[in-house]
């Protein structure tokens, strides 16, 4: 059996190293169905691309919230003096 593909490119049901291959002799051989053909950089930058608004959004929330007690924290101010 001539390896045309590594190992570590073969797909595995869980992604993780410990997961188990989904096909192994096809990787193998060079069928791209069992294949990893995404590199770690395209990968991490489409995660971080699904997670962008959602961490932007919690931002904003969290600035609003500051917003709102900086301006409840004046008011309790100008009601001392």
């Amino acid at each position: 059996l001539e390896k045309v593909t590594p190992e570590a490119c073969c797909q595995r049901e869980l992604q993780s190293r410990e997961g188990m291959f989904v096909n192994r002799e096809a990787c193998l051989m060079g069928v791209e169905r069992f294949q990893n053909r995404q590199g770690c950089y395209t990968v991490i930058l489409n995660s971080f691309e699904t997670y962008v608004y959602l961490a932007g959004a919690l931002a904003i929330g969290v600035l609003a919230i500051e917003l709102f007690a900086m301006i409840f924290a004046m008011c309790l101010f100008r009601g001392i003096q």
